[in-house]
């Protein structure tokens, strides 16, 4: 399926509140791709802007998110290093984010200097690594069980990441598996991830069985529905 086809099964059969986002990490500025020219206060901040439009954005225009800059594996230079470590200290005096913390957090390990952002739909000529979802907790449900994530087959079960949200990205890319967070404050401020729900991370390399399981899963679940409620009215205390 094209990414047209998925975006457009994602929207319309999952139902999505908002645009699936394709990102793509790439040594180079695309050609014909605008590059995006306001200063944001986070990475995520990007996120919001992918719904409406497709653009790149370098490293540098990172360095106001140095937290959102490490995870999405940029280098940061010894000034902005700086103001990461005085934000993680603050956070830390909060309760909230410690440096032991931030020495773990997953980061990009693709090489790259430059990441896109816009709708799915719009990566028509230019590979998609990833693609970011916000979602329901329903809506992840469906995602999980089409993407194998639910699927008990012997396998690292699947587990849902906490702050920093952008963690998320790396979490599925150096796996190569869907990969779920709670989102964070920065995402509900600057990304609009609503408090009812979710962010959901797919590799391209899991897209084509997201596409292909997605529909089996939905009338399944349906089907499953019926059944349950079929059962519930058995019971006349439930």
């Amino acid at each position: 399926m094209s990414y047209s086809d998925i975006a457009r099964l994602l929207r319309e059969d999952l139902k999505l509140a908002h645009i699936p986002i394709g990102m793509a990490f790439l040594e180079d500025p695309p050609q014909g791709i605008k590059h995006y020219a306001e200063a944001v206060p986070t990475a995520c901040t990007f996120w919001k802007a992918a719904e409406r439009a497709l653009f790149y954005a370098t490293a540098e225009d990172h360095y106001n998110c140095p937290i959102g800059a490490i995870t999405q594996g940029f280098k940061l230079p010894d000034e902005v290093m700086q103001n990461a470590l005085a934000l993680i200290g603050q956070m830390g005096k909060l309760d909230y984010f410690h440096e032991a913390e931030a020495r773990n957090v997953p980061t990009v390990q693709k090489e790259h200097r430059v990441i896109v952002y816009g709708p799915l739909e719009d990566f028509e000529s230019l590979a998609a690594d990833l693609v970011l979802l916000i979602v329901t907790p329903f809506q992840a449900m469906l995602v999980s069980e089409a993407t194998g994530g639910a699927a008990w087959e012997g396998g690292t079960p699947s587990a849902i990441l906490g702050r920093p949200a952008c963690a998320v990205i790396p979490s599925a890319l150096n796996r190569n598996v869907a990969a779920s967070s709670y989102a964070c404050m920065g995402a509900r401020t600057f990304a609009g991830v609503g408090e009812q729900e979710l962010l959901q991370a797919v590799p391209s390399a899991v897209l084509p069985r997201l596409a292909e399981r997605l529909p089996k899963i939905l009338a399944a679940n349906a089907a499953m529905k019926e059944y349950y409620a079929a059962k519930k009215a058995q019971f006349a205390q439930v």
